[in-house]
């Protein structure tokens, strides 16, 4: 059984050496010739090639269209914003103006009611001395 195996080993090793070193085609001698190539392969690469290129600048392009994008968006959010500020500082300055004129109009009905209470002291003043003559003169 061993030797059998030896020899399948042997045999197998003389075939394969001979095939590698004797080929019986003419085509091989030893040197690289462009009867075998095959052109498709060149074509084929650079079609991939041109595809891959193509691909890579549209991605680019998307991207730089997704960055304009997101710069237009920020810009209008930030317009937005100003927006809102300057409405925000409308409103601020006419409640402060309706305010101050709410306290102007609190501070001249004050003042008048002031005045109208000095008049009517004098007034109640002059009348009292009488009020009291009328209740001295009285004596029940």
């Amino acid at each position: 059984m061993a030797t059998k195996v030896i020899t399948l080993a042997l045999a197998t090793a003389f075939l394969a050496a001979g095939c590698v070193a004797f080929p019986e085609n003419d085509y091989y001698d030893g040197r690289y010739d462009g009867r075998g190539y095959d052109y498709h392969y060149d074509q084929d690469h650079r079609y991939n090639r041109q595809r891959w290129q193509y691909e890579q600048q549209r991605k680019r392009l998307e991207m730089e269209r997704r960055r304009q994008e997101v710069r237009h968006r920020h810009w209008e959010q930030q317009q937005d914003l100003k927006q809102q500020r300057k409405s925000i500082s409308a409103q601020r300055q006419k409640q402060t103006e309706a305010q101050r004129k709410r306290r102007q109009a609190a501070e001249q009905q004050r003042k008048k009611a002031q005045q109208n209470h000095s008049g009517h002291r004098s007034w109640n003043d002059r009348h009292r001395p009488q009020q009291q003559s009328h209740r001295g003169h009285r004596r029940d």
